[in-house]
């Protein structure tokens, strides 16, 4: 578009624009520019840069003077103008993008939601090109459309890959809040900030739910009986705070749950499932689904390879999986 030829109709009046005019929304600091600019054009602030003592304007403010009062009265409002937009920008409940609340789309094709521990969310802190989730009132929300405020070097980056609910609730990038899941101390005003963030990543964003992260039990002692029927409730509801049910399985004395992220492999549809409820140790090791190696935990005739194999599958869940470990394996 040829920008010498674009014109403003002011008062009956067209008033062309020349080059050095730009076409697009008055910002924020837009507004602040045009607004200090016609202060600049009073007498009293020429004056005033002039080397006029301040005293002289505070006497002609007293007096009543029109002028002075009225570049005290701009100048109030002006200050009132930046400190709101400045709440604005860091308040939770403005829009964090510039962009217009979604509308309806053509979904993407999404993995079915999961369960997250707090160390598998840290994984997803946007870094290396991953994905940004955020963890908030325990759903897990995925704000990697919102990477200029959530990414590395941004604003609110502190909060990817936490479960942010305290931190958030209280304005807070202390440490100390990010890793701390404390919520039952809340005042009012944090109750309503943490309502304002949740109403806006979940309706007003619609940034899409990942899952919901939630705390593993503690480690405790697992008999071969007690492992094979915890399999009889795969299929059972989850627990509460939990999208699905947990799924147990051995490797080398370890008790994993693996439906923290593994029910896809490891869940009643699976092609694993017959690792649940069992000590896979020698399976594994063997790659085998051979009944004589699913029901059998003796290691000792394994080749080095074997054994090899055996270590990279622990490697494997226990640091890139992540699957937390829920007990052991005592006889």
């Amino acid at each position: 578009m040829n920008q010498e030829n674009i014109f403003v109709d002011f008062e009956n009046q067209k008033i062309t624009l020349g080059p050095e005019y730009q076409l697009g929304k008055l910002g924020f600091f837009d507004s602040i520019k045009m607004l200090f600019g016609q202060i600049k054009e009073t007498e009293l602030w020429k004056s005033l840069n002039g080397g006029v003592p301040m005293n002289v304007y505070f006497e002609r403010l007293m007096k009543g003077d029109p002028e002075t009062i009225g570049l005290a009265a701009v100048s109030l409002i002006a200050g009132i103008v930046v400190a709101f937009g400045v709440l604005s920008i860091l308040s939770p409940g403005d829009d964090d993008s510039g962009e217009q609340p979604k509308t309806e789309k053509e979904p993407e094709k999404r993995e079915p939601p999961r369960d997250f521990t707090l160390e598998q969310l840290r994984e997803f802190d946007g870094l290396n090109g991953k994905h940004i989730y955020v963890g908030l009132c325990r759903e897990v929300f995925d704000v990697t459309s919102a990477s200029t405020f959530y990414g590395e070097g941004n604003a609110y980056h502190c909060f990817a890959g936490r479960e942010s609910t305290r931190a958030m609730a209280k304005l807070s990038f202390e440490e100390e809040d990010l890793a701390s899941l404390k919520d039952d101390d809340f005042g009012g005003f944090e109750k309503n900030t943490l309502e304002d963030w949740y109403q806006k990543f979940k309706y007003y964003k619609q940034y899409p739910v990942m899952g919901k992260v939630s705390i593993p039990p503690a480690v405790r002692d697992f008999t071969k009986a007690e492992l094979l029927a915890s399999k009889d409730h795969a299929s059972d509801a989850p627990p509460e705070g939990r999208i699905d049910a947990p799924l147990y399985m051995a490797i080398n004395g370890k008790v994993l749950d693996v439906s923290y992220g593994g029910k896809e492999m490891y869940g009643p549809d699976g092609p694993y499932f017959r690792f649940v409820g069992i000590d896979a140790s020698r399976a594994l090791a063997k790659m085998s689904f051979e009944a004589e190696d699913l029901t059998s935990s003796d290691l000792s005739d394994l080749t080095e390879t074997q054994r090899k194999t055996l270590a990279d599958w622990e490697k494997k869940f226990l640091e890139t999986k992540k699957y937390p470990v829920v007990g052991r394996l005592v006889d």
